[in-house]
């Protein structure tokens, strides 16, 4: 089940699957956080061609696919 961030509250943890929400094509897996207002995400992205990158991005821009609890 997808779910959207709820605003004032970290449902992103290390170890979660995420897609960018304005590229829903894009899946990635959480790998570190950095506190503060922004809540930036580490996000390292498998693509469709087997390659592998990392980014940070707000909390806000992304979607919980499946959590890692």
């Amino acid at each position: 089940m997808v779910g959207r961030i709820s605003v004032g509250a970290s449902i992103v943890k290390i170890g979660d699957l995420v897609k960018f929400r304005l590229r829903s094509s894009w899946l990635g897996i959480i790998v570190d956080e950095t506190p503060g207002t922004m809540k930036l995400k580490t996000v390292e992205w498998l693509h469709i061609s087997g390659s592998v990158s990392r980014g940070a991005y707000k909390e806000k821009d992304l979607e919980l696919i499946n959590a890692n609890r």
